[in-house]
């Protein structure tokens, strides 16, 4: 009787250390939730928003923005109802995409290569389809994307320096 007594009181003991592990796990996976700001919905997969701040707040992360170049359009673009790309579409016609990851943003394919180039030390590619020129790279893990109508490289090249100005 003694015996069982004893077998009886570990388990109880075990069971008891086994609900304080649990619990504190699960105060601790609490404690970090709240700590982290979920990202705002969307309504609709591309959805314009008025500054590169409010982009920021469904995105997540910093949108840079060329300086001198006035803006006509800030979209966030999302999937399953969470914003995952920017674009920036200027005055001018010219459109700048990012996005989180290693992936071709530019929504552009079947472009041919006109050069590979190094600018401020990134690698970057520079494309034409039909008459739009647009340079694509990846940096701290993000993907980017520059496009203009009826320019250069040369061109292309100013306003990427200009983007990596912002984005440091």
């Amino acid at each position: 009787m003694k015996e069982k007594l004893v077998l009886l009181f570990r388990i109880l003991v075990f069971l008891i250390c086994i609900g304080i592990m649990l619990f504190g796990a699960i105060f601790l996976m609490d404690k970090n939730k709240s700590q982290v700001k979920p990202l705002p919905e969307i309504a609709n997969p591309l959805t314009e928003v008025k500054s590169s701040a409010v982009m920021a707040k469904y995105l997540g992360y910093e949108v840079p923005v060329i300086d001198d170049k006035e803006v006509d359009k800030y979209i966030v673009i999302g999937k399953n109802n969470y914003a995952e790309h920017a674009r920036i579409i200027y005055k001018d016609g010219s459109e700048f995409n990012m996005e989180q990851g290693d992936l071709d943003v530019s929504g552009i394919y079947g472009g041919k290569i006109i050069k590979k180039e190094s600018i401020s030390g990134i690698n970057i590619t520079i494309n034409s389809y039909e008459n739009i020129t647009y340079a694509t790279w990846k940096y701290n893990d993000y993907s980017y994307s520059y496009a203009m109508k009826d320019v250069d490289e040369n061109i292309i090249n100013l306003e990427i320096n200009k983007i990596m100005t912002v984005i440091g």
